[in-house]
């Protein structure tokens, strides 16, 4: 099973066992994209035998991961807000979703390195400090990783649309 069919088959799956933990639309969307992304992440190597438990550990340590980096922000706006401000409409629903899953395919061509860079700085909202610490790499060459990958993952979405480079 290769990782497209994985993000189909279960990313429902996830996203409502993130909505359960986190009581909050938006924040399990971001949630499930970003256990994608560690799922992609991690895919160089063989997947476990039980796909859906593995991703089930991985969103848990996600939304952990994501309670111990926001200790100290305020609690989200009651419901009824999150709902009012939430609410899109289907088809803008499936845009973002094929967005998310064009750019988690194309995320998945990228070298480990830049693929982590991306994520950390682009994705998760590391400073470029936070994401070299935790790479074990220095600040430039953090920068380097984020400039190619940034290049590639630009010239392989282009690609993916039609455009000539």
């Amino acid at each position: 099973m290769d990782v497209q069919e994985i993000y189909q088959q279960y990313v429902n799956d996830v996203y409502r066992y993130l909505l359960s933990l986190s009581k909050d639309r938006e924040l399990a969307e971001d949630l499930t994209q970003e256990t994608f992304i560690k799922v992609f992440g991690s895919f160089d190597y063989d997947p476990p035998r039980s796909i859906k438990a593995w991703l089930f550990k991985v969103a848990y340590h996600t939304f952990i991961d994501h309670l111990r980096r926001n200790k100290h922000t305020q609690s989200a706006p009651p419901e009824i807000i999150n709902n009012m401000e939430s609410e899109a409409s289907a088809e803008e629903s499936f845009v973002r979703k094929e967005e998310t899953a064009n750019l988690y395919q194309h995320l998945a061509l990228l070298k480990k390195e830049q693929k982590q860079a991306i994520v950390l700085c682009d994705l998760k909202g590391y400073s470029l400090k936070e994401a070299a610490l935790e790479m074990d790499i220095k600040v430039n060459t953090l920068k380097s990783y984020l400039f190619r990958g940034r290049g590639k993952l630009k010239m392989l979405i282009r690609k993916g649309r039609g455009h000539i480079e």
